[in-house]
């Protein structure tokens, strides 16, 4: 900047700030817009500086059927800060209790088995009270108290993790001016405007001082900006640099001056000012940087690391302590040495804190990924007719689920990216593949993870809710089940063993018009095949051969039943998943899969409370689900048992042969065109999918088995470590049988049937 322009910019702007300083107060520059003054007192009245929504995640959380390793537990909750008590001693909240049967039953009129033992406690925050039943180390059920009933799941307090204001994803905790240390008032105080007490909003010799400098050093060395100014730039007006913008930021740091008092200015610019990011949510306030930096309330600060947010507020990016060690000490140094001048910090103080070291950088979980899911709850509430502008949501965003997710996806694409050469030179051109992971448990309906892509900084496109992509193979199950429950125009009674012939086939339509021949994948065909093991293997002409004879439109009707709801056109190729579906679709219905074909809505919010506290809607889910029946039971059980097989030798046999143990069924999916690769699976307890894609639809010469299906078995088997290894519940109206099966040298498989 040249000297001539540089000395008009410094008078402009300390003319300007005279000049509004004694008339702004009462009333708007002669060319300020009315809309500004009338935006400007809206905000102030409605307090809209402040407002945002609120997201929790669950707390620690507990659910039927789990291993329960007692000690383990009693850690987490002393971690949590949860106080253990004995039987003679009252249970308030934040405290945790062991008891035996008879001392349980007594307690709340609850019927158990003698050798079995109760943990209870009470949450902090809701009062929630919570007691998990167990026997030989698994949970058996689980009640709320207060009054008691059962729930599929008990959880401790749950954790705030993110709030948005206008769609912007923020990490923010709103205190009391009273909850901050002295010593980081007058740390920001020292080094961002020590005039503060005395101006009305504009520092006239501040300006000067900076004007000065700025002229002498030819350059802008020093900035003039009162805390006042900083919170209406941040708040009131666009990040625009221009001499108007900076005359309506005079003039509105004054008008904010006379509105409000020195204590609420401080204490709303503590609040909200800019501290960093943490992955996609911005890091505002002195209450949320605390944890973030030190992983402690601001209310434990010490004097060095007060110093330090004061130091982080000039500039965030060039002040982070893990990433500018040495800028970030300089500037804590430089905001000691002020609050030394001042006098607020003595000799000794000031040499104690500037010794003090830096702090280690603290692992914040699914920051990358979240927000997906945080749109999914503003979806799901706009259905529900919830409003999101300064609601408060209960999730059941599992954070450690999320970020076991978020970590499986990149190390799967990652490692795909790296091995497979298509790949790599696409990357190289910046083409980034792309993928999906779902979760939800199945005795709730919830959602626990959701990610919708790699990074949401990277890429705001979620996937998950809004990317309708070809399901391929995932199709089938619906296909066979739809053979099962009607039957064929020769067969009635289906079964697993029933005889099928992969051959060429002609499936002529549009009135005898047209005519589509399906291939398998290996281009072959086996001749009689059995029902099951066209399933496992996945072949496209016998599955073709049962939709044509059940009719295509009993398969889209069963389809969308289950939960598959987007349009899905009558024509041959439906049946092999030419069809387009949200991986959310797709999780709906494989999860009713799970519950052989019941289905339980699935849900993102536990629990929504309006801006004053009061509850507006809760999942009854959290209570005792009612499951509405989309298909048959026994004939959804037996599909499940034929969808087992093809995680023991079929197309996803890598499951079994990467020593994952627990009970599971699934299918695998990959379009003909090569450009999405699918897994469906389920445990007993968890219903996990995968899909991997580019979003520019290009070919990714990916398989659901080889690419999917070793992602999610990387989730799985870290997520489902503590679930029991029991079996699927099977209903009274089927018994499982050992077959052999001469396709597959002769194994013994054991397959449900109807009695």
């Amino acid at each position: 900047m040249s000297f001539s322009k540089l000395l008009k910019t410094s008078f402009f702007i300390l003319t300007s700030a005279i000049s509004l300083s004694v008339n702004a107060t009462d009333t708007a520059p002669k060319d300020a817009p009315l809309s500004l003054q009338e935006e400007f007192e809206n905000k102030l009245s409605s307090q809209a500086i402040l407002r945002s929504t609120k997201y929790y995640a669950r707390g620690l959380s507990y659910k039927i059927n789990q291993k329960f390793n007692a000690e383990a537990v009693k850690k987490s909750f002393l971690d949590k800060g949860y106080r253990e008590r004995a039987e003679d001693q009252a249970i308030l909240a934040g405290d945790f209790i062991t008891l035996k049967a008879q001392a349980c039953s007594n307690m709340f009129g609850i019927s158990l088995m003698q050798d079995s033992t109760c943990f209870h406690w009470k949450n902090e925050s809701n009062a929630d009270a919570y007691v998990v039943v167990v026997y030989q180390n698994v949970i058996q059920q689980i009640f709320k108290a207060d009054p008691t009933r059962i729930v599929t799941s008990g959880q401790t307090d749950p954790v705030m993790v993110a709030q948005f204001r206008n769609n912007e994803p923020i990490m923010q905790e709103e205190m009391k001016l009273a909850d901050y240390p002295v010593q980081c008032l007058n740390a920001v105080i020292a080094i961002e405007d020590n005039d503060f007490l005395d101006h009305s909003g504009v520092s006239i010799s501040g300006l000067a001082r900076a004007a000065v400098k700025n002229i002498i050093s030819l350059r802008k060395a020093q900035g003039g900006s009162t805390i006042t100014q900083q919170l209406v730039k941040n708040y009131f007006l666009t990040p625009e640099k221009t001499f108007s913008r900076k005359a309506k930021e005079l003039y509105m740091a004054v008008k904010l001056e006379s509105k409000w008092s020195k204590d609420e200015i401080l204490q709303t610019y503590l609040n909200v000012i800019y501290m960093g990011q943490s992955g996609a949510f911005q890091v505002r306030g002195f209450g949320a940087a605390s944890h973030y930096y030190f992983n402690k309330p601001v209310a434990q600060l010490n004097l060095s690391e007060c110093a330090l947010l004061a130091a982080i507020v000039n500039n965030p990016g060039l002040n982070n302590p893990w990433k500018k060690t040495e800028k970030a000490k300089t500037r804590r140094q430089l905001v000691l040495s002020k609050m030394k001048e001042l006098k607020l910090v003595s000799e000794d103080e000031f040499k104690k804190a500037n010794d003090y070291p830096m702090p280690a950088p603290t692992v914040a979980k699914a920051t990358e990924t979240a927000p997906y899911y945080f749109e999914a709850v503003r979806v799901q509430a706009a259905d529900l007719g919830i409003p999101v502008e300064g609601s408060i949501f209960y999730t059941s965003l599992d954070l450690t689920i999320q970020e076991v997710a978020q970590k499986s996806l990149q190390a799967g694409i990652k490692n795909l990216t790296e091995t497979k050469k298509s790949l790599t030179k696409k990357k190289e051109k910046g083409l980034e593949l792309q993928g999906v992971v779902l979760a939800a448990d199945n005795q709730s309906g919830f959602v626990t993870a959701f990610v919708g892509g790699q990074n949401f900084r990277q890429s705001q496109f979620n996937r998950a809710l809004h990317a309708k992509r070809q399901v391929g193979s995932l199709i089938k199950p619906f296909v066979y089940l739809s053979g099962l429950q009607y039957g064929f125009t020769d067969e009635s009674n289906v079964t697993p063993t029933t005889a099928l012939n992969d051959q060429p086939f002609e499936w002529k339509f549009d009135n005898n018009k047209k005519t589509w021949k399906p291939e398998n994948y290996d281009k072959k065909f086996r001749g009689e095949v059995p029902f099951f093991y066209a399933l496992k293997e996945s072949l496209n002409s016998p599955t073709a051969q049962i939709a044509h004879q059940v009719g295509i439109e009993k398969v889209i009707d069963l389809a969308h039943s289950l939960g598959l709801l987007s349009t899905m056109t009558p024509l041959p190729a439906t049946s092999l998943g030419a069809s387009q579906h949200t991986p959310l679709e797709v999780l709906q219905a494989y999860s009713n899969f799970s519950r052989f074909g019941e289905q339980i809505k699935l849900s993102f919010i536990e629990k929504a409370l309006d801006d004053s506290g009061k509850v507006i809607f809760e999942s009854m889910a959290n209570f005792e689900p009612k499951p509405e029946t989309k298909s048959d039971k026994t004939k959804t059980a037996i599909l499940v048992g034929m969808m087992k097989e093809t995680m023991h030798s079929g197309t996803a046999k890598y499951v079994q042969a990467s020593g994952y143990k627990k009970p599971s069924a699934g299918k695998t999916g990959t379009t003909s065109d090569g450009k999405d690769a699918w897994f469906a699976g389920f445990t007993p307890n968890t219903t996990a999918v995968i899909w991997l894609g580019f979003d520019q639809s290009l070919a990714t010469a990916l398989t659901g088995g080889g690419a999917a299906v070793p992602i999610w078995t990387n989730f799985m088997k870290q997520i489902t470590e503590s679930d029991s290894d029991n079996d699927f519940i099977w209903p009274d109206t089927v018994e499982i049988k050992e077959v052999e099966s001469s396709l597959d040298k002769n194994q013994k498989i054991n397959l449900v049937f109807e009695k």
